[in-house]
């Protein structure tokens, strides 16, 4: 996949959500970007060229799968569920690899095909919250309270 078209797409998509969006989407943001940046160092560690499972990029997938599904489960919003959605398919897209039959070229197109509805994701949940503040006068970021630390 294109490196510069993705990295433009990731950006913007990122800086108009964490400017527009509320706590929920800055999280989001957060989430992601911690994410891209753990996926530039864990292939640097163990990096096996797509041929066997990458177990690094899977690790931080799946982490940032569950990460998303916490999130899903207390923000007042919908689009934390379509990305655990996606993120669910990019884990999965890892343990193809378990199939002898899988090439790794299809497994590594594969994997970054599935990068790319995240930002796209995030950017309209910000454009969203913003709707519904603009219509409504607030957007509640919570459906339930967040854990207290003491």
């Amino acid at each position: 996949m294109n490196v510069i078209l993705y990295l433009s797409l990731l950006l913007s998509c990122c800086l108009y959500a964490g400017v527009r969006g509320g706590l929920p989407e800055r999280i989001g943001v957060a989430i992601l970007l911690t994410a891209v940046l753990a996926s530039q160092v864990m292939p640097r560690i163990a990096f096996q060229g797509f041929k066997t499972i990458e177990t690094g990029l899977l690790v931080v997938d799946a982490t940032m799968f569950v990460c998303v599904v916490i999130l899903a489960l207390h923000a007042q919003r919908y689009w934390p569920m379509w990305m655990a959605a996606v993120l669910l398919n990019t884990v999965v897209t890892h343990l193809l690899m378990l199939s002898p039959a899988l090439w790794p070229w299809s497994y590594s197109v594969a994997n970054a095909a599935w990068s790319y509805p995240n930002p796209i994701i995030l950017a309209v949940a910000a454009w969203r919250h913003r709707a519904r503040v603009q219509r409504y006068g607030e957007d509640p970021p919570w459906s339930r309270p967040l854990p207290s630390g003491g």
